[in-house]
Formats: structure tokens, sequence, C-alpha cells
């Protein structure tokens, strides 16, 4: 579903991504680690189509994103729903209005009736495990994990083919972030959902991915399944593994 191939960026003297390569099959969730300023922000931008490689190139689902333009990169990123990192729910639109907020936004000739809204909206607010009692609520009347989830039925409404999880557990409670987890695994397993996460959080990153990467100066310093990387010989990895393992 995504491939990436000798992916380059820099920015003045900065060299953020230094021949990044890697794929992620259809339906697999994928996690990036990585600590602050590694460049896992950089790396999905370039995914969305937010950013140009210097040099390489950037496949999903079969278009390449790195050369796209105009109304083409705009119709491509229909594949994508978005996860933000603070939910980055409107706070003067209700739940309902939110999650219908991608369905409104389509080309006139897109657009959906107001019962196929509402049914679309019920059906994704299910998969998140919410029911029609949230539709009136506000965002300031939901705690943390909820904000979360309405915002995995909104990135979810207009069934996009890869969902981007940007830091999805940062700043949460432990009982939170395993709803937030349990999120995504559901996702994957209801939907078939082909996801990407860039992430700092390693015990949650080992419980929802199927292979995951260590992103260090640049480069991937370690990639597989989260066996292979608690395995690997690199001296970052096992620096950056060591604290959370120590308390296992």
């Amino acid at each position: 579903m995504i491939e990436i191939e000798d992916l380059w960026k820099s920015f003045g003297d900065n060299h953020v991504l230094r021949g990044i390569g890697l794929t992620i099959a259809e339906g697999e969730t994928y996690v990036v680690l990585g600590g602050s300023g590694s460049g896992k922000t950089v790396l999905m931008k370039h995914v969305i189509g937010l950013l140009k490689p210097d040099r390489g190139m950037v496949r999903v689902g079969g278009l390449e994103i790195s050369r796209l333009e105009g109304k083409l990169l705009t119709d491509a990123r229909q594949m994508f729903g978005m996860v933000f990192q603070g939910a980055a729910l409107f706070d003067s639109m209700t739940v309902f209005e939110n999650v219908a907020f991608p369905l409104r936004e389509k080309r006139r000739s897109e657009r959906l009736r107001g019962a196929e809204i509402r049914r679309r909206v019920v059906e994704k607010l299910a998969v998140v495990d919410l029911g029609e009692e949230v539709l009136p609520r506000w965002p300031s009347e939901l705690s943390g994990g909820m904000r979360k989830r309405v915002a995995l039925a909104r990135a979810l409404v207009s069934d996009p083919q890869v969902v981007l999880y940007d830091e999805p557990t940062t700043g949460l409670d432990p009982i939170t972030t395993d709803y937030v987890d349990g999120m995504i695994l559901n996702a994957k397993h209801k939907l078939g959902i082909t996801s990407m996460v860039i992430s700092h959080d390693v015990a949650s990153a080992f419980k929802v991915a199927d292979r995951l990467a260590v992103l260090y100066d640049g480069h991937l310093v370690a990639e597989g399944t989260p066996a292979e990387v608690r395995e690997s010989k690199d001296a970052y990895v096992q620096r950056y593994l060591s604290t959370w393992f120590a308390k296992q």
C-alpha cells in the first residue's frame, strides 16, 4: 500500500531524512518510533504529500504521491484519514457535526443526503465503541479518550485506504492510552485499515504494531516485527528501548 524508496530531505544544513526506504503492506499497522526531532513528522508529511522530497519516491496505492500536484494531489489525499495528536476536534461543532465534516466537504457531485450521512457517522462511531447518545455532545463534554475515538471516527467516515496517526498517545494517562491502543487495533480488525503511526511511546508501539521501525539521525536503524526490533544489536535502539524494557 505504501512504498518509500531512497527518500532524502534537508532544510538548509539540517539533513532530516537520509535515504529512507520502507514498505507497508495493505492492512498492516506500521509504527515509526523515534525521539523528538528524529524526522518522524517529516516522513509522514511526505506520505500525504505535504512535503516534496529532495530525492527519492513515495508511492501510495500505486500513485506516486511525490510527483503529484494540484487537483491530482488533492484527489489522491482522499485515500487518507488523519488522527492528530490533540484530536483536533472543532470546539464549535457537536460530535455528529465533527464526524460528518469530511462528508459535507466533498465536491457537490459527491455529496450525500442527510440520512446517508447520519448512517455513516453512526456506523463509524460504532467501530470505536461509541453510541448514538454522543451525537449531540460537544468536545468539551468528552473525556480525552472519547475525543480520540471521535477523531478516529471522523478519519474513518470517508472509508480511507490509509489512516495516519500523529503521536496518538502523547500526553495521555495510562488508562486512556490503553483505550487508544485498543481503538487502533479495533479499526484494523473490523475494517482491515492500513495504518501508519508515528510515536515515541514504546509500550503503545509494541502493542499495536505488526511491524515497526526506529528512526535516528535520518536513518531507519532497526525495522521488523516487535520481537525483531527488540533483539536489534544497534546501540541507539538498545538505549532507546532499555528504559521501557527495564520496567517490564
